[in-house]
């Protein structure tokens, strides 16, 4: 079975835990963040509360068919009954919060991210897996001591139009020779450099998700970890850091 239509089962089967987690924290940071509505419509698409209630509308919509409806329904609303509908779409909005939690509850993953005890071999594994295909369009990894062992557990099955970014550094000539043989079968758009500035072990997914571990990758499961979704804001600051530190860092050439 190929890597596309594992993404496509994995859509039609649902979100597992990792996506839970991600739509969790982003609908709590909406209802939180959610600006002041007041009474009559603002559609401006400039406009804070034109700009939330599209987030919104898309985060809803990747929890299925009927929350997508709902939404929709309530839009079409918006600027003849402005009040009532923004009540009724900050109710979905809770609505899917306890709906979530109580999955997540049920398949005991309830906190936000996961612990790992020395063992944890495979949950781990699969978690970051999981992760790392939830992107769309790009991948960034920071870990100073990621491997060649790491990056054919975790990237050579990755989707080969993704944009992937690697910041090492004590094993970079060893990922360069992995990172060149998939580049030269797959085509794929791989990207490794070297800095001896990192402080965290994290990888960036897409825009704005970004997930932390408690030590390096490719020694998760062997020793106690964690792997936990940054809030927004703390996700992009730490990004700029890192894209910053990218664009000084050396690139690493492949040996031959």
């Amino acid at each position: 079975m190929t890597d596309q239509i594992q993404r496509m089962m994995k859509r039609l089967e649902g979100d597992g835990p990792i996506e839970k987690h991600i739509l969790l924290l982003k609908l709590t940071e909406a209802l939180e963040s959610a600006p002041e509505f007041g009474d009559k419509a603002v559609m401006d698409t400039s406009s804070p509360q034109r700009q939330w209630l599209s987030k919104v509308g898309a985060l809803l919509s990747r929890l299925g068919i009927d929350k997508k409806v709902n939404f929709k329904s309530s839009f079409t609303t918006l600027v003849q009954y402005w009040p009532y509908a923004i009540v009724q779409i900050q109710g979905q909005v809770l609505d899917a919060i306890e709906e979530i939690k109580l999955e997540l509850e049920l398949e005991d993953r309830s906190d936000i991210g996961s612990a790992y005890a020395p063992g944890d071999v495979y949950r781990f594994f699969a978690d970051l897996k999981d992760v790392i295909n939830s992107a769309e369009f790009e991948v960034m990894i920071v870990d100073p001591y990621f491997n060649g062992e790491a990056f054919d557990a975790y990237l050579s099955s990755a989707n080969p139009e993704l944009d992937i970014k690697i910041l090492a550094d004590r094993y970079s000539k060893d990922i360069s020779n992995y990172a060149e043989k998939h580049k030269t079968q797959y085509g794929t758009g791989i990207e490794l450099r070297r800095s001896k500035e990192l402080h965290d072990r994290i990888i960036f997914i897409d825009q704005d998700v970004a997930w932390i571990m408690g030590g390096s990758i490719k020694d998760a499961g062997k020793k106690a970890t964690y792997l936990i979704p940054l809030q927004t804001p703390l996700a992009l600051a730490k990004k700029e850091i890192y894209q910053q530190i990218w664009s000084k860092s050396k690139e690493v050439e492949h040996s031959a």
